[in-house]
């Protein structure tokens, strides 16, 4: 990954919302006011709607004129017609309740697992302190781990809370490995295989890989864990990246999400191509700790 610096820049939402110009209702001419009835016919004839059909002296014999039935019968039709759209309908809803009653439905699952673009709360964005560990609440890596590594000041996964970790900058690249942990701060309450998966396009998404045009390739389905004895779930990806001056694909990363109490996650950037740091991410993996007594 690049460099994060701070991730909140320029907001998109600060001009506002454009204001559109009201469409003057009023000024719409009313229906039902076209003079159709006052509109003198041709030849000095009346106008259409005063013809004197019933009044014209065809003789005092002439019978009344029988009653137009027209304007029934389209109301039994529309009638008819209404009766046989509510029959359908209540076919249709009894063969989909029907067919749902094994499971939840599509929109039930989507709505349980959250909304899928939320990466969580905005944090700071700027790394905690570390001392001889690099720690956020209970989980937590010794600086030993990578030796040679320095502390990162900017956070990887911008929307953690009281994030820290290590940096290694690839000699004579703009880009860096890192080892970073936090704690989750989604707007829900996310299982911790729901929530690393989550996370994954959101560091994607982040400063780290900011005009990089990154591209997630090889996306693992959640493993489930243990880090210390305590339960969690693991995923992997690569992401691909295309800069100028950098000679390596892109990233290995890995997203380590433990059932802690706060919620807490390690995150591992490993640039492809590199054993030295892949030896080093494995040991950070290996020694983390979940405190019991935080």
């Amino acid at each position: 990954m690049s460099n994060p610096q701070d991730p909140y820049g320029q907001n998109p939402y600060q001009d506002g919302y454009q204001q559109y110009p009201q469409q003057p209702y009023g000024g719409q001419p009313g229906y039902g006011q076209q003079p159709y009835g006052q509109q003198p016919g041709y030849g000095g004839q009346p106008g259409y709607g005063q013809q004197p059909y019933g009044q014209a002296a065809y003789g005092g014999g002439q019978p009344p004129q029988k009653p137009n039935r027209t304007p029934l019968y389209i109301a039994i039709g529309v009638a008819i017609l209404l009766v046989i759209a509510v029959i359908v309908a209540a076919v249709v809803l009894i063969t989909r309740d029907s067919g749902s009653s094994g499971g939840p439905s599509d929109t039930t699952a989507a709505t349980s697992a959250g909304d899928p673009n939320d990466c969580g709360m905005p944090g700071t964005g700027l790394a905690s302190e570390i001392t001889d560990r690099v720690a956020s609440g209970p989980l937590s890596f010794p600086v030993s781990a990578a030796p040679g590594w320095t502390k990162e000041s900017y956070t990887v996964y911008a929307q953690s809370t009281a994030a820290a970790g290590l940096e290694k900058s690839i000699a004579g690249q703009p880009w860096q490995a890192g080892a970073e942990v936090g704690q989750t701060n989604f707007s829900t309450k996310l299982d911790p295989k729901d929530a690393a998966t989550r996370m994954m396009p959101c560091i994607a998404a982040g400063q780290g890989y900011n005009k990089t045009n990154p591209r997630i390739t090889d996306l693992s389905q959640p493993e489930a864990i243990t880090v210390d004895g305590v339960a969690a779930a693991k995923v992997t990806a690569k992401i691909l990246v295309s800069v100028q001056g950098v000679t390596t694909p892109g990233d290995v990363v890995t997203v380590i999400v433990v059932a802690s109490a706060p919620q807490t996650y390690a995150l591992l950037v490993e640039p492809i191509g590199f054993p030295d740091i892949t030896a080093a991410l494995k040991a950070v993996s290996d020694q983390l700790k979940v405190a019991k007594d935080v």
